[in-house]
């Protein structure tokens, strides 16, 4: 590449993915700003629902889209509403987000189907930029950031990921909770927090770090968002950046997401010449699916180079304050706010103590008073993680009754069984290489099965609740078989509790799982763990060779390393 082409957009005609009748349908050219065509998607869109169009079929090409602002949703750069038995045809176009916010959203549609499309952003979500210098403990990292990504005074949040300039994977764990000084338009420093260390620190100079960015005031989280929508299709989609999850979903009913791809994008087909190809995809997890009442189905897709989970369902927790023998109970909601219980629902119970206990009913909800002081108290000394902390600003509680007496501790924990993804399927997916897990669920009735995980830093398949996530709930009736996993950097499969101390579970949080006929080649010991489940089936797995180097340092007193550092296969509360 010469000088003078670095960090310039590509002409359209340069791709010959997207020539097809590229000049027919584009609506405007700025040739001062953009350099392709500026096309309005949501007028093109919102005009052909208008003449009852069934089947919308976007034009052929690479079209740069700017955001729209809509009351009640915020900017995004196209809004699909209310749509019924709607198909929309991407296929061989290309849409440019003009600014860092959401793509698309979906909300409350039905039989809808989005195929073909493929999703960019321009200016992207992250920059990218070399280690010029460190100091000697590594706390503090000089970057010169690289023609064709953002400029540093976009630098956003306050994580940093690090790959290796010999291999382009990433070279060591990701740094948290740092902080960034500008010290030129194309040069930064990086100071890391005192907890990170230099023997647990792989970078050097030379490697290249990826930063989050955000050029917009109008920030809207997460690429593709679907709400409330049932029976959706999302197919043969392509994503190849984003600011936050990928294809994510909330409240939704039995959605389908076939053959989509989250993955860097190639540097053939970039619409812009940069100085080093993109290293990483999107900033969190590529697939996510919340609160759904039957949970979705993951078939051939891919998730690589994300900045977090490939693969992710579950719903929430909330916490019982006090149930003292009554059916009345106190329930504080997570995050603060009301909790997503119904009456009619089937809720799940966990002691705090990791203990399920049987499923009930809401009767009734109501709001309540506001916390008693001993509330309070438990949750300011609660260990929760991240945004979950939020939930200790709580101001109140909600009343729930259920169709029988119950008697739990504080920090209890109650989910709606009806809005945790139950249900799932993931087959014939690939995750990986990312930064965390492959497949993680906390949901019952679903298979996770021919799945490639490659490369996962952390577990490949986890299902397990999370008290610290307040993340819902725990699994029965779940098929983990038939996969191939390959330089896992922990436990290749988990299926595990914790209850609010973080001790195992007793026997019980899982019910009727099945490990069956997987493959896993060259990871970190133990391969498999498994506890606090009755009626496991465990058999015809193939553990070979081993590299317990993978695993990172805080790791490694978990699932009984430091006892037995080569141990294939951890069991504990197994019944």
């Amino acid at each position: 590449m010469t000088d003078e082409n670095k960090g310039k957009r590509r002409k359209t005609t340069d791709n010959i993915d997207f020539l097809d009748d590229l000049n027919s349908f584009t609506s405007q050219v700025n040739e001062q700003k953009l350099p392709y065509a500026l096309f309005d998607l949501q007028s093109f869109v919102n005009e052909a629902i208008a003449r009852g169009e069934k089947t919308i079929v976007i034009p052929k090409g690479r079209h740069y889209v700017e955001p729209q602002k809509t009351q009640g949703y915020g900017w995004q750069h196209l809004l699909l509403k209310d749509l019924n038995d709607v198909i929309i045809d991407g296929t061989k176009a290309e849409m440019i987000c003009a600014e860092t916010t959401r793509a698309i959203t979906l909300d409350n549609c039905k039989n809808v189907t989005l195929v073909g499309l493929t999703v960019d952003y321009d200016p992207l979500p992250h920059t990218q930029g070399r280690i010029a210098g460190m100091s000697s403990d590594k706390s503090t990292l000089h970057i010169e950031l690289m023609d064709g990504y953002p400029d540093a005074d976009f630098v956003w949040k306050n994580v940093v990921e690090i790959y290796s300039s010999q291999t382009d994977e990433l070279a060591t764990s990701t740094y948290y909770g740092v902080s960034f000084a500008k010290t030129g338009q194309r040069s930064l420093t990086i100071t890391k927090p005192g907890n990170y260390k230099a023997q647990n620190s792989d970078e050097q100079v030379g490697d290249i770090v990826v930063i989050n960015t955000r050029q917009t005031q109008s920030f809207v989280s997460h690429a593709i968002l679907a709400d409330k929508c049932t029976n959706l299709v999302l197919k043969d989609m392509t994503l190849y950046a984003s600011h936050g999850f990928g294809f994510f979903e909330t409240d939704c009913t039995a959605s389908q997401y076939i053959n989509c791809k989250v993955d860097r994008r190639p540097p053939e087909q970039d619409f812009m010449t940069r100085e080093y190809r993109r290293l990483r995809s999107l900033s969190l997890d590529a697939f996510h699916s919340k609160h759904a009442k039957v949970g979705p189905s993951y078939i051939q897709c891919t998730a690589r180079y994300n900045g977090d989970d490939g693969f992710a369902i579950n719903g929430h927790y909330h916490i019982i304050s006090y149930a003292p023998g009554t059916r009345q109970i106190r329930v504080i909601g997570k995050l603060g706010e009301e909790p997503d219980l119904v009456v009619g629902d089937e809720v799940e119970l966990v002691s705090y103590s990791g203990e399920r206990v049987p499923n009930a009913k809401i009767t009734a909800i109501e709001a309540g008073s506001d916390l008693w002081q001993s509330e309070r108290n438990f949750l300011n000394q609660a260990n929760f993680a991240g945004r979950v902390k939020n939930t200790r600003s709580a101001t109140s509680v909600y009343y729930v009754t259920l169709n029988r007496a119950i008697t739990l501790p504080i920090g209890s924990l109650i989910a709606s069984a009806n809005r945790i993804g139950n249900g799932f399927l993931v087959q014939g997916c690939t995750a990986g290489p990312n930064r965390s897990r492959g497949i993680l669920v906390k949901a019952s009735n679903g298979s996770i099965i021919n799945n490639v995980l490659v490369d996962n830093w952390g577990m490949a398949i986890k299902a397990s609740p999370e008290f610290k996530w307040l993340e819902a709930g725990s699994g029965n009736n779940i098929t983990i078989t038939g996969n191939t996993i390959t330089k896992c950097h922990d436990v290749a499969i988990a299926v595990h509790a914790e209850n609010g101390d973080g001790a195992i579970s007793p026997v019980g949080a899982h019910n009727d799982v099945k490990i069956s006929g997987n493959s896993i080649v060259d990871s970190s010991m133990p391969a498999i763990a498994v506890t606090s489940t009755k009626n496991l089936d465990l058999t015809n797995n193939i553990i070979s060779g081993r590299d317990n180097d993978l695993v990172e340092p805080w790791r490694r007193n978990q699932f009984g390393r430091s006892q037995k550092p080569n141990r294939k296969i951890f069991l504990k509360n197994v019944a």
